[in-house]
């Protein structure tokens, strides 16, 4: 893999989590249970990387998925459902 399609690949995967998390950051609110929402979350999080390997034929380690999307995608669920359940119960 050349370094412009490494980079490529990073960008797209990251993209993909980030919108992932929005929908699902809302989704959790809809869902309004803490326990129920985050096994939600961690489901959608499996699918979405099943889904992402197979459709972009991924063959990096772990190491890779965690920093380029796992992270991410936490990270920005959390934030997006902290904010909207900040807005809706304000």
């Amino acid at each position: 893999m050349g370094l412009r399609s490494y980079f490529d690949m990073e960008l797209r995967t990251t993209a993909v989590y980030t919108i992932v998390a929005i929908i699902m950051g809302y989704a959790s609110l809809l869902i309004n249970h803490t326990a129920y929402a985050t096994l939600a979350a961690l489901i959608v999080l499996v699918v979405a990387t099943l889904i992402m390997r197979a459709l972009f034929k991924i063959k990096e380690g772990a190491k890779w998925w965690l920093g380029n999307g796992v992270i991410v995608y936490l990270f920005m669920w959390l934030i997006i459902w902290t904010i909207f359940y900040n807005a809706y119960v304000l």
